[in-house]
């Protein structure tokens, strides 16, 4: 494929080193080829500033102190021949851009041509970034949800979650029958048992 869009003789045998040394020249010749017509493209326009910059009334004084026929038949011809000029300036214009454009879509043909190994670590590189993206996602909405779960669990007026601590157990004083019984678990939660005389 990369034989057919290098120019070369029809009929000459090239080997793979040589098509692609060929394809590299062709490259570097349409790059040259993109930064004239960008040079001429810039020429042109400054063209076009310094005409269209000149005001008429200088254009008359000009024309009066050369003392050729009637300043306003020679400032019409002036006109349209500015006119002129700056419609085929505007057609090579669309030209340049249209071979421009042409020519920049070879180029990337002929990279994804020779690069296409390069596009798919590219492909692959951008995957995991979404996927390692999703999971991140994931995790911080788990971590959301068990937030919100621990808000709805513990009422408002509660501390934070204690650390975890062993299951405590307060002996009743000797007079009363009242037991406490205290367990401090990974819940957090108070159980308070009561016995009644």
């Amino acid at each position: 494929s990369l034989k057919t869009l290098i120019p070369h003789t029809d009929g000459e045998k090239l080997s793979k080193a040589a098509i692609l040394q060929q394809t590299a020249e062709y490259i570097f010749s349409l790059e040259q080829e993109k930064t004239r017509l960008l040079q001429q493209n810039t020429q042109l326009k400054r063209f076009i500033q310094e005409f269209s910059g000149s005001s008429p009334k200088r254009r008359r004084a000009e024309d009066k102190d050369e003392g050729i026929g009637s300043p306003d038949i020679w400032e019409d011809e002036k006109a349209e021949d500015l006119r002129r000029e700056m419609i085929e300036l505007r057609q090579q214009l669309d030209k340049e851009r249209s071979v421009r454009m042409m020519l920049e879509e070879q180029v990337r043909s002929l990279e994804a041509h020779m690069y296409p190994e390069k596009l798919k670590v590219i492909a692959q590189q951008v995957q995991l970034q979404q996927q390692q993206e999703q999971v991140r996602l994931l995790h911080q909405e788990k971590l959301e949800r068990e937030q919100q779960i621990r808000t709805q669990l513990l009422p408002s007026h509660a501390p934070p979650a204690p650390t975890p601590h062993p299951t405590v157990i307060v002996p009743a004083p000797p007079p009363s029958h009242h037991v406490t019984v205290v367990t401090m678990g990974p819940s957090s939660v108070i159980n308070t048992v009561s016995t009644s005389r």
